[in-house]
């Protein structure tokens, strides 16, 4: 789990890095790409992480039943299903609230 702690560490740093790249008056596309490369990167580490302490949680049989132990936002019933990215924050949200 250090490992994996080590490589949000770095993540965020990236962030950082290409925000002030992407901030500057002279910013290039490419500096904006490049912070939502390393957002996604931290983001999917993040996940990672939460998805290792629900799973954990499931085994204590601790864990609410279905995705990732987050509820659904309203309104997204049937009628829609939620992208990966949607659900990773909202998991995120969840758990950030106390839901671990």
């Amino acid at each position: 789990m250090t490992e994996i702690q080590d490589q949000i560490e770095d993540a965020r740093r990236r962030v950082e890095i290409c925000r002030r790249k992407a901030g500057r008056p002279e910013a290039r596309v490419e500096d904006e790409l490049a912070l939502q490369s390393a957002r996604n990167r931290l983001l999917t580490l993040e996940l990672r992480v939460l998805q290792r302490i629900v799973t954990l949680q499931k085994r204590l049989g601790k864990a609410p039943n279905g995705a990732l132990g987050a509820p659904e936002p309203a309104g997204c019933g049937t009628h829609r299903r939620m992208s990966a990215r949607e659900r990773a924050e909202a998991a995120f949200a969840h758990l950030q609230k106390g839901g671990a």
